[in-house]
């Protein structure tokens, strides 16, 4: 099976040596991993540097991150699709695991769980995959997006049929894009984390804050419940949820380590 990975580039070079080597270990007997990156005009070697690992790279401007991973993933031919911040790293073994979950339940799309890591690589706790039952109005309620990017992966008819992400969204194409494809399919589980996001503190979501909220509250808009208290039921339900399952991020939170997640940073992106 061919395993695409899509990643976004703009002056991404500091991590992007890591990332790679990341996703060229996922690489088996049975599973070959087609790394895409798409770059909207680096100018501080990255794309001699994709070059150099020979990776595929597709270069020119686009209208942001969204733009970029659809641009990757329609130019691609795996079965499976699947994205990579410049900056994260994927764990060893991930791929054998999303392929194994994607082949024996016979879902769409596969979700799993995350670590965040800091600059030098050190964890922050880890953030699992949420569960099974999560419909779409659930998933809005939360105030922010529980499914990962960096460990979602779709099988590519499936992606081509959701037609990719919205890229009217700037900052929540995931959340939307996630919502949108949770309304048509439940995803398989996989209750472990499959890559590690890195937490630079120049994540976009914090850059821009206001923008974010009001894309989300769009999002939550048409696929959320219209009722006030049932968005504040299932907002507690989930949130008891993700503290119960994560204890070692529940942890660092506590101690004012992680915050509620960002998303990678990507320059000049946003």
């Amino acid at each position: 099976m061919i395993v695409t990975v899509v990643t976004p580039t703009l002056n991404g070079i500091e991590y992007l040596r890591e990332c790679i080597a990341s996703a060229r270990r996922n690489a088996t007997a049975t599973i070959a991993v087609e790394h895409v990156i798409v770059d909207g005009g680096s100018t501080d070697g990255t794309v001699e540097l994709a070059e150099a690992s020979g990776l595929r790279v597709l270069k020119g401007k686009d209208k942001g991150i969204f733009d970029a991973i659809n641009k990757g993933s329609f130019q691609s031919s795996g079965e499976l699709l699947g994205f990579l911040g410049a900056d994260d790293v994927m764990l060893d073994g991930a791929l054998e695991a999303v392929v194994r979950t994607y082949r024996e339940s016979g879902r769409r799309w596969v979700v799993g769980g995350i670590r965040w890591i800091d600059e030098r690589g050190r964890s922050l706790g880890e953030l699992a995959a949420p569960p099974r039952w999560m419909t779409p109005r659930m998933h809005v309620c939360l105030g922010w997006n529980p499914i990962m990017h960096m460990g979602t992966y779709f099988s590519r008819e499936f992606f081509t049929e959701l037609g990719g992400f919205n890229i009217d969204y700037r900052d929540s194409g995931d959340y939307e894009m996630f919502a949108r494809a949770l309304s048509r399919a439940p995803y398989a589980r996989l209750a472990r984390p499959v890559a590690c996001f890195r937490r630079t503190g120049m994540n976009n979501s914090a850059v821009n804050s206001a923008r974010t909220e009001r894309e989300n509250g769009t999002v939550r808009a048409e696929f959320g419940p219209k009722s006030a208290f049932e968005r504040q039921v299932w907002r507690y339900v989930l949130k008891a949820w993700f503290n119960l399952a994560n204890p070692g991020w529940l942890m660092h939170k506590l101690a004012g380590h992680t915050r509620l997640p960002l998303r990678p940073r990507q320059g000049a992106y946003f």
